[in-house]
């Protein structure tokens, strides 16, 4: 009878301290779970507020001086400087382009202000039917043409214009309703960054200015994109999660670093279409890969002043480190490879897409797209 009792005691002292152990570790678990919660809320909110607000309010203040020149430009000089303002604007476009979701997919800004090739058939067409710099009824068709249409519109449409062979084009060749086609098209490229800038900050948090542009084209923004991401796992926000929040980001740059590679470098290197090509005219294109590839760096570093190898404190890349070293590590490698080759490029790209060069820099994209695929892997564990 003692015995069937000692043995009765152990079992209840065995399933006590288990019962114990497990509620500790459910503990453990919960506090796991709420301090990866918390160290991944301020990582989203960092990546809103010094990279996609800071980058679309960078490409607002781009544009908007862009817009001012276009208008005076009435000399080589002027011209000269509208080419040098058209780089730093289309930068600014480039480095958002890690983060595409939201109001540049959502809202149909991307492939209207960046589709290529421009359509130099088309405008020729227009050009020679249309008079927009002396009838207003002309003005107001290629207006509408400007605001509605792909490939006749954007940066392309007024690198076009501007650009020729890698250099400003000849100021005296262009024609009037050139020029007017120009300032319509710098007019809407403003407009459109105007409505990507509100749409992360908030309409009431960009420049007075801005926001009656916006009004007055009723294209205020219908969602703020930086208040759900920085609430991510909160009601309202479309990111269920703060870690579904934090994965967007790795997700967002992967779509630009799958682009670059298969699309951008790749269509023309492999032969499946040699006449897309981005920036051709201005000879940009490996400046624009680069730059989209700098996108992924400001993304995951902490900002867009970020510099170096070094993320931000804050940053999700250090977040990373501190959590999944191995993984962060080798995907911060293969960002400063995928970067060394793609400047390794020969350039100009228009000219040399079957260089040898071209495979080197795919082959180090698709290697930096694996290793964010194993980040990603650790972050969702």
């Amino acid at each position: 009878m003692k015995q069937i009792f000692k043995y009765a005691m152990l079992f209840v002292a065995a399933c006590t301290l288990s019962m114990g152990f497990t509620a500790c570790s459910d503990d453990d678990d919960d506090n796991n779970d709420n301090a990866k919660t918390s160290a991944l809320s301020a990582v989203n909110q960092q990546f809103v507020e010094n990279t996609a607000i800071a980058t679309y309010k960078g490409l607002a203040d781009a544009c908007e001086t862009l817009l001012s020149q276009v208008e005076s430009m009435n000399s080589q000089s002027s011209l000269n400087a509208v080419c040098n303002q058209w780089k730093t604007a289309r930068q600014y476009w480039e480095w958002s382009e890690a983060f595409l979701f939201g109001a540049a997919s959502g809202y149909a800004i991307d492939p209207h202000i960046d589709t290529w090739p421009f359509d130099v058939t088309q405008f020729n067409n227009v050009m020679s039917k249309f008079h927009p710099a002396t009838d207003e009824d002309d003005a107001a068709a290629v207006d509408h043409m400007v605001a509605t249409t792909q490939n006749f519109t954007g940066f392309h449409a007024l690198e076009y214009i501007i650009f020729r062979n890698g250099q400003p084009r000849t100021f005296s060749d262009l024609t009037d309703d050139e020029l007017y086609f120009a300032g319509s098209v710098a007019a809407d490229l403003y407009l459109s960054a105007c409505r990507l800038e509100a749409a992360w900050a908030g309409t009431d948090n960009v420049k007075a200015s801005r926001q009656e542009l916006l009004e007055e084209e009723e294209l205020e923004p219908e969602d703020d994109f930086g208040e759900e991401l920085s609430n991510a796992g909160q009601a309202g926000s479309r990111w269920k999660t703060a870690t579904l929040g934090a994965i967007q980001i790795i997700e967002g740059c992967q779509d630009i670093i799958g682009e670059v590679a298969d699309s951008k470098i790749g269509a023309a290197y492999t032969g499946d279409d040699v006449d897309y090509i981005e920036s051709p005219h201005a000879y940009n294109s490996i400046q624009d890969f680069y730059d989209n590839i700098e996108s992924c760096k400001h993304a995951l570093y902490g900002g867009l002043t970020v510099s170096g190898t070094t993320p931000a404190s804050g940053s999700l890349m250090a977040y990373c480190q501190t959590n999944y070293a191995s993984q962060a590590s080798a995907a911060m490698t293969a960002l400063e490879n995928a970067l060394t080759k793609i400047k390794a490029m020969k350039a100009p790209f228009v000219l040399n897409y079957t260089d040898a060069s071209c495979g080197v820099a795919i082959d180090a994209l698709h290697a930096l797209d694996e290793a964010l695929d194993d980040l990603k892997d650790a972050l969702e564990d």
